[in-house]
This record gives C-alpha cells, structure tokens and sequence, in this order.
C-alpha cells in the first residue's frame, strides 16, 4: 500500500525555486533515506508533506488521500486528519523547556487527541521505556544530553500513534558519540516495520538501514534505488561525486 505518493511537487521561496518537480513514492514499511547536499530541497519537501510549507503545484497523497491535488489543497479538516497520520521529529528536538519529559509527551494527545490521563500515562511509560528513557520521565529538558533530548521528540511524535515517521537530519545537531544511540533508536523502529522518511547526511545509517534511498539534487531527485545498488553503481555524475565526497577519508560516517 502507498502511504505516500508525491507527484511533480514544486516550491518557490519568492524567487527562488526550491523544488522542481519532485516525484516519489513510498510505501507501507519503507525507512526512506533522502540524502544530499544542503539546499538541495529535502527539508523543504519533508514540511510540504506535514502542511509546514504550503506547494505552488503537484499532488501529496497520504494513504490514497490527497493532501493536494494538482495544486489545490483539501480542506481544512481533511489536511489535519492526515497530517495526524504523520509524526515529525525535528534536528533541534523542538521540546518545551519549562515542561518534564513526561509533560512533554502527554501534552499533544491531551488537547489534540482528548485521551484520556490514564490512557496518555501508561503510553508515556510505554515510549519512554521503547526510547530507554524511562529514568528521566520527570527531568526538565535542560538535564538531558541532546541524544537524550532527540530521544525524547522520537518518544513525543510517537505517542500520536502515527503511522508514518518523519525525521529531518535527526542528528546534525548533535555530537558524534550522542548520534549512535539515536540512530539506534529509528533502527528499532525500522524493525517494527515503522513506515519512515529520514532526511540524513549519515551514510552509514542510509546503508545500513533504509530499504530505499532517494539522492536529490537542486530541487529535484536525481537518482533513487536500493542501498546497495545506489551506493555502489550510482548511475547519476552528479550522485558519484557527491557520494565519493560523502564517504572520503575514513569510508561510511
């Protein structure tokens, strides 16, 4: 089944042209690694897909329902009931300072979701426990490492019960020792078969652990395949030289 489809999406920023028509398709189960360089669009496709960014034309369909359809957006109602479908972690973890973790986590299915407490309560142990967090339910965010706090956003997005992951560069904010128990994290959830969509400058995870991996290039996708197929026979120039770039001087990050 298709849990996204995206047709021929473009995005302007005034005017500059941040995506020129880009394609992709993913499907239920996938771990999607979109890599490459900064300002290649990837971030800005990821916000058009959770409705943070607004597409001048193309189609966004979740589930086989569009979000936008030829350019022209569902309404109101319909966008928040599949973006609800969708989690989004975010590179600087985006928790709420004067809240504890466990605030953190129970905030949004309280007003968005109206569960109830006891039901909120035991999902937060739940995630905390999947995050290996559970020690730090009532610490002040401001305690935690930042490996621990982007833990923490995994555990927040999660507790909507979302049936698509999205991450945007989940580690770039954080220092080499700290990404390995992130990155340890999402692989955990790829393993439950968590349907994801990892912007990442870490090849070594792309490789590792995504089923599908998409190379865009100034606002477009390049090239697309397998792990194994795309970094080893990139058939794109463009793809070798920014993998060859990627990977020199001491093989996969």
């Amino acid at each position: 089944m298709s849990m996204i489809e995206i047709k021929d999406i473009r995005k302007s920023f005034g005017s500059l042209e941040v995506l020129k028509g880009v394609s992709l398709n993913v499907e239920q189960g996938d771990v999607v690694a979109v890599i490459g360089s900064s300002g290649s669009g990837k971030s800005t496709m990821l916000r058009c897909l959770i409705d943070l960014e607004k597409v001048d034309s193309g189609t966004i369909c979740i589930q086989g329902e569009p979000l936008v359809k030829n350019g022209v957006y569902a309404k109101n109602q319909e966008i928040q009931k599949l973006i609800l479908k969708m989690g989004m972690v975010f590179q600087h973890f985006n928790l709420f300072p004067h809240l504890t973790v466990r605030q953190n986590l129970e905030l949004a299915p309280k007003i968005v979701k109206k569960q109830k407490s006891d039901e909120i309560a035991k999902n937060a142990e739940k995630y905390l426990a999947k995050v290996g967090l559970t020690e730090k339910a009532d610490s002040l965010p401001a305690a935690l490492s930042g490996g621990q706090k982007q833990r923490v956003a995994i555990a927040r997005a999660l507790m909507m019960n979302p049936d698509i992951l999205l991450f945007d560069e989940p580690t770039s904010a954080l220092d080499p020792e700290l990404t390995g128990e992130v990155l340890q994290t999402i692989r955990q959830l790829a393993e439950d078969r968590m349907t994801m969509v990892v912007v990442t400058h870490e090849m070594g995870f792309a490789k590792d652990v995504a089923n599908h991996v998409v190379f865009m290039d100034n606002g477009v996708v390049l090239e697309e395949g397998a792990p194994q197929e795309l970094f080893e026979h990139p058939k794109n120039q463009r793809t070798k030289e920014f993998l060859q770039k990627s990977l020199s001087g001491g093989g996969l990050k």
